[in-house]
């Protein structure tokens, strides 16, 4: 018998086990006839057998190989990826999976992984497993793969370059354009930093964020502009190499994509710039683009415009190019006596008279943007205290003398304005965002409104901002830390129903791991993770998480899932949710999904589309904390919804309180005529589930019937 043939066993034992030691000769012979590397595992994850093939693999001899457990030969990432398959072929069901596996030598593997169940007797459970290792690194269908990428590529990219964690172009692909080919080859550009490339005015405002944000798994947009790149690309005074690079620009515009590159493991090893000057883009395409920066109605910057503005001016104040900003928001006064005596006609007119006066006011030192109905934003380039209050006053004044002519009467109004005058210190220590800054001028604003109006209010630093800002960025970090470090954990809070006491349904609870193996209530890190934009990937941790372990539990209670409403409304998060259902479409029959009210109301378009896709793959959908705000209940006959689970307010207080009692029978009227089933959150004790049952509600979860415990498959 070859070396290469060879079969080792680890002892007299595992024959026994696996129930070959009647026929070892007929046993080697159907191993040794396999093609590809195998090891028979046994049950408790001992290597029994193995041929030569799987032992190179591992760079070991084959002798050495038998006896030892599997976790010995697998880095640990590679035996999370396994566990679920290997469980799965345990329990009598083959099963396959394919990706990059890492060995403990450190050497990576790209291969089709098969593992089938291995019984001595028939009928009987698994003894053991066989575990097949396919590299798919010399397939020919990998080869065409490639082939077919890089063609692909070739035929819709100007140049892709790979950048690392230190902002250096770190490798790229050549170019599908004569037009854009770097001169010399992708060398000219390798080791150097983006902001030498692309000039540090550019880099700062245009790539230094979203670069940030890719290497925290999201894809982003960019654009260049034109003269940026003429001045500090092809221009670059004191570095005449760069002028050779790339070619002169045309007069548009360089736009790109910045896309996390995932390495072996999965995790983010880099970011890459996939680049293309848009020289044929239509007219029509450019004046859309134009239109949706544009409020409609005055021509004013729009929202999404302004959000855009005020942080590149954030990035210039934190990269210190500017000394800071100055952001007044501004709300009119009974501007809803125009509508309604004018109507909306009138009110529009009126509308555009003030955005007129505005853009005469600040003129070139700042931003004018309508962010909608009758509220306006300004941000002026300038971190000056007195100015900015100048400005403030002056455009009080310039409103309150405003008068519009409607059908023989005349129309007047106020305006309120707040004040945040933010320098480069204040920016760099509170780590401010838009929304920052957009919330300090909006909260001076209302306390003016709310002080009677006509008034300029100026937003102050008190001690208190400071500390809950740094708890803000505290719990971020932590949030981080955990989603990098694995200390996420999953607790369950079953759903039970009240007459039998039997659990019908889980709902999986978020903890995060703190000190000393502490685990931590996360309400606050998971409302600065909202804040921060990070709920969308715990979101995807929790989706991940429950599918593999779903994925190894037969049987047992459906199990409900938590969606943000960052999740809700991010497109990225939507595909990516539906790739996974579709991957797992037995699963999705026993997953529920729960959306907040408010998040929901907030955004019903989202809301109606996340419910179809969830529908469409046969989970179930649940409205959460439904009831406590007093909501309007026309948005429920748009959502095909399963649950309504009553907001934890109304349900301690029925007992005691007359008036939440007939809130509550309300919503059990809403719900009925709807066909939606009610399960009440919050049952502390008997007197409630006495309560609720009498009133014909049968589903209940809270301490009364159980605490939440870390989540446990079966």
């Amino acid at each position: 018998m070859t070396e290469e043939a060879s079969i080792y066993f680890s002892s007299d034992n595992a024959r026994q086990e696996l129930g070959a030691e009647g026929a070892p000769n007929f046993v080697e012979e159907i191993l040794r006839n396999l093609p590809f590397p195998y090891a028979v595992v046994s049950a408790a994850g001992a290597i029994v057998a193995a041929n030569a093939g799987f032992a190179v693999l591992f760079d070991r001899l084959p002798a050495s190989v038998a006896g030892l457990e599997l976790s010995a030969l697998f880095a640990k990432t590679a035996m999370r990826r396994l566990r679920p398959v290997i469980d799965t072929a345990l329990a009598g069901a083959p099963t396959t999976t394919e990706g990059m596996f890492v060995a403990r030598t450190g050497r990576t593997i790209y291969a089709h992984v098969q593992c089938r169940p291995l019984s001595g007797v028939p009928g009987a459970a698994p003894r053991g497993l066989l575990l097949e290792i396919r590299d798919l690194a010399e397939d020919g269908p990998i080869r065409t793969r490639l082939r077919m990428a890089e063609q692909a590529f070739l035929a819709l990219a100007d140049q892709a370059w790979l950048i690392g964690a230190d902002g250096c172009v770190r490798d790229g692909l050549p170019s599908g354009s004569e037009r854009f080919e770097v001169r010399g080859g992708i060398e000219r550009v390798q080791g150097r930093h983006l902001s030498d490339i692309f000039g540090a005015t550019a880099f700062a405002c245009q790539l230094e964020q979203p670069l940030a944000r890719a290497f925290k798994g999201r894809s982003e947009r960019v654009s260049l502009p034109r003269h940026a790149l003429r001045a500090l690309v092809w221009d670059a005074p004191g570095d005449a190499s760069l002028t050779s690079i790339l070619p002169v620009p045309s007069e548009h515009d360089l736009q790109g994509v910045l896309r996390p590159f995932r390495g072996e493991l999965g995790t983010i090893d880099g970011v890459l710039l996939v680049l293309r000057q848009e020289d044929d883009l239509p007219a029509r395409a450019r004046e859309l683009e134009r239109l949706a920066m544009e409020d409609p109605l005055t021509g004013l910057s729009n929202r999404r415009a302004f959000q855009k503005v005020l942080e590149d001016e954030l990035i210039k104040a934190r990269t210190g190019i500017s000394g800071g900003i100055s952001l007044l928001a501004l709300d009119l006064d009974d501007f809803k006596t125009v509508n309604d005596r004018g109507g909306h006609a009138a009110g529009d007119a009126m509308l555009c008279q003030i955005s007129d006066q505005l853009r005469d006011v600040v003129g070139d030192s700042g931003t004018v943007a309508r962010l909608g109905g009758d509220e306006f934003a300004i941000v002026r380039y300038s971190a000056d205290e007195d100015e900015a209050g100048r400005l403030a006053r002056q455009i009080m004044l310039a409103i309150e003398t405003l008068h519009l002519d409607w059908n023989g009467t005349s129309f007047r109004t106020g305006c309120t304005v707040g004040v945040a005058v933010l320098d480069r210190q204040f920016i760099r220590t509170m780590n401010a965002t838009a929304a920052d800054v957009l919330h300090w001028a909006d909260d001076a604003c209302l306390t003016g409104k709310a002080t009677g109006g006509g008034q300029v209010r100026h937003f102050k630093v008190g001690e208190n901002l400071l500390a809950s800002r740094r708890e803000d960025l505290g719990n971020v970090a932590r949030v981080e830390r955990a989603l990098a470090e694995d200390e996420l954990r999953l607790f369950a809070l079953p759903v039970f129903d009240m007459a039998s006491g039997a659990p019908v349904m889980t709902e999986l609870l978020l903890r995060v791991k703190g000190e000393e193996n502490r685990l931590l209530r996360p309400g606050a890190m998971i409302a600065s993770a909202e804040r921060h934009g990070l709920m969308t990937s715990v979101d995807r941790w929790v989706l991940d998480t429950v599918l593999d372990r779903l994925a190894v539990d037969p049987a047992g209670v459906p199990v409900s899932l938590n969606l943000s409403a960052q999740s809700l409304a991010n497109s990225e998060f939507q595909a990516y949710l539906d790739s996974r259902l579709a991957e797992r479409p037995h699963l999705a029959g026993r997953m529920c999904f729960e959306l907040s009210e408010v998040s929901v109301a907030r955004n019903l378009p989202a809301a109606a589309r996340m419910v179809a896709l969830l529908k469409r793959h046969g989970c179930k959908v649940a409205l959460d904390d439904f009831g406590g705000g007093w909501p309007t209940t026309a948005h429920l006959r748009r959502l095909e919804l399963d649950w309504l689970k009553i907001d934890g307010t109304i349900t301690r207080s029925i007992v005691s309180d007359p008036v939440q009692h007939a809130v509550l029978r309300g919503i059990i009227c809403v719900a009925q005529e709807l066909g939606i089933d009610l399960i009440a959150e919050f049952v502390e004790d008997r007197d409630t589930v006495k309560a609720l049952t009498e009133l014909g509600i049968t589903l209940g979860q809270g301490y009364h019937f159980a605490e939440p415990a870390p989540w446990a498959l079966g």
